[in-house]
């Protein structure tokens, strides 16, 4: 249901000298309400930081209505929609108007899966985390240090990720690079759900006795899932491989047929969890009967605001490694404290 705010709109965020005063507000149902920042909604909860207060954490289930008139937000529904606009509060208990350039719409706040704000200039739109643990026992003599880091940018129709990865091991002489994984991901939209994707990533693993290995890839892909708790995705495509073993043997160039699978879950209540699971399969055309498999689970815990711990269970399979000596599984636990931005 639509009709037309966009005076109200203009009359409330143009009050002169007071303008910049305007706070988001959030209306529950018992009649009580809370001035402060809407930080953002994800996933049937929103995260709130009032004036004067911490975060905190409030299911829409118990949202009668919110304003946020000084800030354009991208808001995500559970339909599959996407608006740019503001918040103004509604008259319907449960409901709030979205107001964009265009127009207005009534909308059900418990079906708006996402909403964040929206930043207007390049440095503004990037977030991302960094992470890394270390142990160490002294009758083996042996250290173990993991790192992982994410940079995301966000614009209207794409998405652009950076990610590392590394664990190594260190002697009282020497460092083992033992496991590494870096990419660079490219996601196009065109709607909300489908989109293409196109990739750059480079793989070291000495337990399959991969020394390097460098992946062009190109598919398309889409958001099959997008609901309170659950957010899902897959894409198919192909990809070249160029591999170096550690016998320094070169494998020259390799096609691949890939397939990749990413699920989500979050639980934004008190204690806040989130559970990822990441699932691909990579098929050859250019070795009869080689088939790769990697995949990754992390349940995070968030502790304090920014700060969590994780840990995350890895497999990787190769039913060809580039040397016969080398290991065709390998596995293993990483716990780290990670730090969002």
């Amino acid at each position: 249901m639509k009709h037309t705010c966009l005076l109200v709109l203009l009359v409330l965020c143009m009050i002169g000298t007071n303008a910049q005063k305007i706070k988001d507000t959030l209306y529950f149902l018992n009649g009580s309400k809370v001035i402060g920042e809407i930080k953002r909604i994800k996933l049937g909860v929103i995260i709130f930081d009032p004036d004067d207060a911490n975060d905190i954490t409030v299911q829409l289930q118990k949202v009668k209505t919110l304003a946020a008139l000084m800030k354009v937000f991208r808001i995500e529904t559970t339909g599959h929609t996407v608006y740019f606009g503001k918040m103004i509060p509604a008259n319907l208990p449960g409901y709030a108007t979205i107001a964009t350039t265009m127009d207005s719409t009534l909308y059900p706040i418990e079906q708006i899966s996402l909403l964040y704000a929206y930043r207007s200039t390049f440095r503004q739109r990037f977030d991302g985390k960094v992470a890394g643990g270390f142990d160490y026992t002294r009758t083996s003599g042996l250290g173990r240090i993991n790192f992982d880091g994410t940079i995301n940018y966000v614009a209207k129709k794409t998405e652009l990720t950076i990610a590392s990865s590394g664990i190594y091991t260190l002697t009282d002489s020497t460092l083992s690079r033992d496991r590494e994984d870096m990419s660079l991901k490219a996601n196009y939209y065109f709607n909300t759900t489908w989109f293409s994707t196109a990739f750059l990533k480079y793989q070291r693993n000495l337990e399959l006795g991969l020394k390097r290995r460098y992946q062009e890839g190109l598919g398309a892909g889409n958001k099959f899932i997008t609901s309170k708790h659950v957010y899902a995705w897959s894409r198919v495509g192909g990809v070249v491989n160029q591999e170096v073993s550690t016998d320094d043997v070169k494998s020259g160039t390799l096609v691949e047929l890939f397939g990749q699978f990413e699920f989500n879950f979050f639980r934004f209540t008190k204690p806040e969890i989130s559970i990822s699971l990441a699932e691909s399969v990579y098929y050859s055309l250019s070795q009869s009967g080689r088939v790769r498999n990697d995949a990754q689970l992390t349940i995070s815990w968030e502790i304090i605001k920014d700060l969590d711990l994780s840990l995350s269970a890895y497999t990787n399979f190769d039913s060809q490694p580039q040397t016969a000596e080398s290991k065709k599984f390998d596995f293993g636990t990483v716990f780290s404290i990670g730090y969002s931005f």
